[in-house]
């Protein structure tokens, strides 16, 4: 009697090697995709807080060197005032950008550079003068591990 020889791999085999190939393709797809969810992750918490009136916890979103420019007071009573005060309104929706990164982005032309993902955020505001929406270009940078936001002030 003959015996048949097999051709080939067994299909359990390739099966295998087809998993493996996906998980490896999907753990680099985490791996280098980490740094753009995260910095979308702050963005949207830092917005969603601002929704809800509370600056204190914005603020702490805030990059070191933004603290700087504002302190935590001068920032929640500017905020309220602005927005609540002066344009009437409670609340805005908001949408965002994907985040693209951007190496040795400086926040100023003094700033020392750093490697930032950008996030363009537009908020839609309905109140006393009207619809109307601000364009907003964020900046998220990593300090002390861990993601922070920074508000470009270049001069265009």
């Amino acid at each position: 009697m003959l015996k048949r020889r097999r051709r080939g791999p067994s299909a359990g085999f390739v099966l295998m090697t087809l998993v493996t190939i996906a998980v490896v393709i999907f753990s680099c797809y985490l791996v280098f995709t980490a740094g753009a969810r995260q910095a979308a992750k702050v963005v949207e918490t830092f917005y969603t807080l601002e929704q809800e009136g509370k600056f204190s916890s914005s603020w702490e979103l805030f990059h070191s060197s933004m603290h700087k420019r504002f302190t935590r007071e001068t920032y929640i009573q500017d905020r309220s005032h602005v927005f609540i005060n002066h344009f009437g309104v409670d609340t805005f929706t908001f949408d965002l950008t994907s985040p693209r990164k951007i190496s040795h982005w400086q926040k100023h032309e003094e700033a020392v550079a750093m490697d930032a993902y950008k996030v363009i955020a537009t908020k839609k505001y309905r109140g006393k003068y009207g619809y109307f929406e601000f364009v907003q270009h964020v900046y998220v940078a990593e300090e002390d591990g861990e993601w922070k936001v920074l508000w470009d002030f270049n001069e265009q």
